[in-house]
């Protein structure tokens, strides 16, 4: 029991980063294990709470209670993210339940690797007999059951998760720019600059805004930010590849906030400087007055106010996936 349920919060824990961090439709099948996974461990808990925890609770150790904390941060974890998987209670700041899931769920990583440390499940080969494996298919193929019920739940109950993205998003203010929500990275604020004064540089080469503005083509696509929402709007965008020639691998994109973020000099084709959306100037807290636009890329890679593009040798993939600061 302790050995499948430490796969279950393990295997939880790891598709739900993998679905965070993913914007293609891969992350589709890493929001469905990690639905799966977290219906697993729920499952899995009470036999535990049956045994160990009321064993390890009598003996009065010190320690019990980092144990009792590391359960708690587990079950709100899932509480939470059912809530915004829901759509029950989602919103796109800080003290969200997706904002709550994430910090349960980051919390609890230590605590995980303490307890695994602290009482080592004894991997014998009993372990990996036929009855731990044919119970922890059963609990899969009920957990997976559970998934379809509350999918269907959703649709029936007409909820706003029955509208989520293959990410797990919810839509907010598609076609609507003033609908769209202005976040930004932790510690980032709006620049206050006037446009006049802004300076954009491209490889060394100041960048004439007006001129950029006049060679726009529209392009429909979805910001997915990692908040748990998406948007869709008609950008008004310029390829970087018009704009940018270079033979290095990568190119940095800069924030005037000191944000950045590497891409692979091929994707070029796929990213774009936006100036605005369906005929309108970005507005502020959306990154005026130019932003990058990168279809198919989470939202962290998404740029705004963008003061430098700088080529570079560095690869694209030698980075955090997301800054530190």
């Amino acid at each position: 029991m302790n050995l499948l349920l430490a796969i279950s919060l393990t295997s939880t824990l790891v598709t739900g980063i993998a679905s965070w961090l993913t914007s293609t439709e891969i992350a589709r099948v890493w929001t469905v294990l990690h639905t799966i996974f977290g219906f697993m461990t729920l499952l899995l808990a009470p036999a535990k709470t049956r045994t160990s925890v009321r064993t390890g609770m009598n003996r009065g150790r010190d320690t019990r209670w980092i144990s009792v904390m590391f359960g708690v941060l587990v079950l709100s974890a899932i509480l939470f993210g059912f809530l915004h998987s829901s759509g029950l209670w989602f919103g796109v700041s800080t003290g969200s339940s997706l904002w709550l899931h994430l910090v349960a769920g980051f919390f609890s990583i230590p605590l995980l690797i303490w307890h695994v440390k602290a009482r080592p499940v004894n991997v014998r080969r009993i372990s990996l007999d036929r009855r731990m494996v044919v119970r922890g298919g059963l609990t899969a193929g009920v957990a997976s059951i559970m998934v379809g019920v509350t999918e269907v739940g959703f649709t029936a109950l007409e909820t706003a998760g029955a509208d989520r993205r293959f990410t797990g998003s919810h839509e907010i203010g598609s076609g609507n720019p003033a609908e769209m929500p202005v976040v930004s990275w932790y510690n980032d604020r709006i620049p206050r600059i006037p446009r006049q004064e802004w300076e954009l540089m491209i490889d060394g080469e100041r960048q004439d805004l007006d001129e950029l503005c006049a060679r726009t083509q529209p392009l429909d696509a979805a910001i997915d930010c990692t908040g748990g929402w998406f948007s869709e709007q008609s950008w008004d965008v310029v390829p970087l590849s018009e704009l940018l020639d270079t033979d290095k691998r990568s190119v940095r994109v800069i924030s005037q906030t000191g944000y950045s973020f590497l891409y692979d000099t091929a994707d070029s084709d796929d990213l774009f400087l936006g100036v605005g959306y369906g005929g309108e100037p970005l507005r502020p807290g959306h990154g005026a007055p130019v932003r990058l636009v990168a279809p198919g890329r989470r939202g962290p890679e998404w740029v705004k106010w963008v003061v430098a593009i700088e080529p570079t040798n560095r690869p694209a993939w030698l980075q955090f996936p997301f800054p530190l600061s």
